[in-house]
């Protein structure tokens, strides 16, 4: 199991240092319009991030963020001066754009290589911890809840996004990949690993991440529909072709807003130590 495991994480830290989460919206001549034009499609497509994150709380707190990916959440916290402010990441290619994204505006952050399953900080380090989209990447993703928990202080706050497993998205891949293919028997958990974003990928139920968080005092879950369940921006490096675009054209999304609201692909945790 280490080995696989091992082997799991390799493959995941090679995915995303080839192609950093959000990087085909990074256009522009120069290093500070294509990061303002990243940031730009982030926000414009997910409308919802920011109201979860609620950047403005980090102010005067110790906080941390796991998975920083092109840092535009990061530069978000940096703006709102926070008693001290680090980030992690399992690629050297999140570090360094999120290094150059705060560089460009005289920010800083302690910013380092590292695993979500064995965080390298002390018990009870932060007062937040923040985390979108990240930790159902990891292998462990149990184990990485349990290293939020350890390093968060008593009372702190974390907010962390990970995948629903009866989404839209989730039910999209299952038609093309299990369907399509003859094989209708294969469970969306398999589907979400092998076709959805780096290998291993995992997605939960809102049962399932309250039984995941079951440490913490209190626990909100609530789903959310993402860009990705709307058919909306690009969609993942392994997803193009003809049959997206022609399905992207006639996606009904108002009906989808209607009446599946319930399954959208994100589940937003907020949780109290």
């Amino acid at each position: 199991m280490a080995q696989d495991d091992a082997e799991l994480k390799t493959a995941m830290r090679a995915y995303w240092d080839a192609a950093p989460c959000g990087e085909v919206y990074a256009q522009g001549e120069d290093l500070r319009r294509r990061l303002e034009s990243q940031a730009l499609a982030r926000y414009g497509l997910e409308p919802y991030l920011a109201p979860f994150a609620r950047f403005e709380d980090g102010r005067g707190r110790d906080v941390l963020e796991i998975g920083v990916g092109m840092g535009c959440d990061h530069l978000e916290w940096a703006r709102c001066e926070p008693r001290s402010l680090t980030g992690i990441d399992l690629t050297r290619a999140g570090v360094g754009w999120t290094r150059q994204r705060l560089g460009t505006l005289g920010l800083e952050s302690a910013l380092l290589v590292a695993d979500a399953e064995r965080i390298p900080f002390s018990d009870a380090s932060f007062d937040l911890i923040y985390s979108w989209g990240v930790l159902h990447h990891s292998p462990r993703t149990e184990q990485a809840v349990g290293e939020v928990h350890r390093i968060l202080r008593r009372g702190g706050r974390a907010r962390v996004m990970i995948y629903h497993t009866h989404s839209v998205v989730g039910y999209m891949l299952w038609v093309r990949y299990a369907l399509m293919r003859g094989q209708p028997w294969r469970s969306l958990r398999s589907i979400y690993a092998e076709h959805l974003e780096s290998p291993g990928t995992k997605a939960y139920s809102p049962e399932e991440a309250r039984a995941m968080f079951g440490a913490f005092r209190e626990v909100d879950v609530r789903g959310c529909l993402s860009f990705g369940d709307l058919l909306q921006g690009e969609v993942g490096q392994r997803h193009r072709g003809a049959l997206l675009s022609a399905v992207r054209a006639i996606w009904p999304r108002w009906l989808i807003r209607a009446l599946l609201r319930s399954h959208g692909l994100y589940l937003l945790i907020d949780a109290v130590k």
